[in-house]
C-alpha cells in the first residue's frame, strides 16, 4: 500500500513542479547579443583602416594590428555564457578565428608583414561575416521588429 502512495505521488509532484517552474519561453538572448556585439564594429573599422594601410604601403601605421587583434578578442571574451547554442557556436568560431590570427600573425619588422598582416585580416573579416550571417538568418526567422544592423563596415 505504501509503495502504491509513493508511485502515485512522484508523477503528481512531477507535474505541480513543472506547472509551478513553468517551461515558459526561453529569454531572449539574440536581441541582446546583437546588440553587444555592435560594440566591437568599433575593431571592425580599426582591421578596416590597417587593410587601407597595408595595401597602401604604409605599414607602419598598422604595427599594432597584433594589439588590436588581442583587445577584439578580450572583448569577446567579456560577452558570457549564452545558452543559445547556435549563437554560442558562432561566437566561439569567431573567436577561434581571432586567436588563430593572433597566433599566425607576424611581427610588423619582418618583411612578410605586409601579406602576413592582410590575409589574417580576410581571416577575420570572413569569420564574422560568417557569423553575422547567421545571426541575420535567425533575426528574419523570428520575424523581430526593427532592421538588423550588424555588417562589416567596408565591405569590399
Amino acid at each position: 500500500m505504501r509503495t502504491r502512495t509513493h508511485t502515485a505521488l512522484v508523477p503528481a509532484l512531477l507535474a505541480l513542479t513543472v506547472l509551478a517552474l513553468g517551461c515558459g519561453e526561453r529569454a531572449d538572448e539574440l536581441g541582446p547579443y546583437v546588440a553587444k556585439l555592435q560594440e566591437v564594429d568599433t575593431y571592425n573599422a580599426k582591421l578596416v583602416e590597417y587593410r587601407y594601410f597595408l595595401k597602401s604601403d604604409q605599414a607602419d601605421k598598422a604595427a599594432d594590428l597584433s594589439q588590436t587583434i588581442e583587445a577584439y578578442l578580450a572583448q569577446l571574451e567579456t560577452f558570457g555564457h549564452t545558452r543559445d547554442k547556435v549563437i554560442m557556436a558562432g561566437h566561439n568560431a569567431l573567436k577561434r578565428k581571432l586567436g588563430t590570427s593572433l597566433n599566425k600573425i607576424v611581427e610588423p619588422d619582418f618583411p612578410t608583414f605586409t601579406i602576413s598582416a592582410l590575409k589574417q585580416i580576410k581571416i577575420i573579416q570572413q569569420g564574422y561575416n560568417l557569423h553575422v550571417d547567421m545571426l541575420r538568418k535567425r533575426w528574419l526567422e523570428e520575424a523581430r521588429p526593427g532592421e538588423f544592423t550588424l555588417e562589416w563596415p567596408d565591405s569590399e
